[in-house]
């Protein structure tokens, strides 16, 4: 199976990342310019296409437009689109090469570098094994989801742009941490105990207890955590936080309809 990637960037890269121990897989890819990377590049569009059996659009949403223009009249005869473009409905591909054409899209995040993404699937033949077996690629790289594409918009704001959401977060530790005159990569380190920390506590207990439970089971009552939930629930913060995930979701939800 040929893999051929339009546009090379963080996202391309991070795919190529999580898929190259897949065994039976060969890529290449077309961009502007060639990369630091070792697989074939392409400088043509039509010769990409020639070798690609699965065409992924890792573009970035302003640029897909003019790809999609420079694809429709190619031969994509028995090829397989899988699109990651944010806001860009499957619909709107068929627009341009009819809904014969297998069309898979998902919303990755860029942990599919490391197998970790938490990734939504949709396509317009769930019915076709070529499509199958994107998904079934894709719970190697993480966890997969078969989502209805109304439900994207919501699942971008908190899958694929929530690392940046958490690692915002992250960032005000840090801040506040300077306090400690410490080396900025000694920060880094005790911060990443924690997260990591964090991620195991929830791991482990997930299966027997709530959320809610695992930061009871956190907090002494009139102590340093108690303190600081009680600001965080006097204050609002989680409707503040719920305003960022809301800003996102509209912002894809405008790039749907453009």
């Amino acid at each position: 199976m040929n893999y051929g990637f339009i546009g090379f960037g963080n996202l391309a890269k991070a795919v190529y990342q999580g898929l190259k121990s897949v065994n039976n897989i060969q890529f290449a890819y077309f961009a502007r310019s060639k990369k630091e990377v070792d697989i074939p590049f392409f400088d043509n569009m039509e010769e990409l296409v020639s070798f690609a059996d699965v065409i992924w659009l890792t573009v970035k949403p302003q640029d897909i437009k003019g790809i999609l223009e420079r694809l429709q009249p190619l031969n994509l005869e028995g090829k397989l689109i899988v699109s990651p473009v944010a806001g860009k409905s499957i619909a709107s591909i068929e627009d341009y090469f009819g809904k014969e054409l297998p069309v898979v899209r998902i919303m990755p995040n860029l942990a599919i570098a490391y197998q970790k993404s938490v990734t939504a699937f949709a396509t317009n033949q769930p019915q076709n094994p070529a499509t199958e077996n994107i998904f079934e690629i894709l719970t190697k790289l993480g966890k997969a989801v078969k989502l209805d594409e109304k439900g994207f918009d919501l699942f971008t704001s908190v899958f694929g742009s929530g690392p940046a959401f958490i690692l915002a977060f992250i960032q005000i530790f840090k801040d506040k941490m300077r306090e400690f005159d410490l080396p900025g990569n000694v920060l880094d380190e005790l911060l990443l105990g924690l997260t990591q920390g964090t991620t195991l506590y929830f791991t482990e207990n997930q299966a027997n207890y709530s959320i809610e439970e695992l930061i009871r089971n956190i907090t002494s009552k009139g102590g340093t955590t108690q303190a600081g939930l009680d600001h965080f629930r006097r204050h609002n913060i989680g409707k503040h936080f719920e305003g960022v995930l809301d800003a996102a979701r509209n912002r894809s939800e405008e790039m749907s309809k453009n």
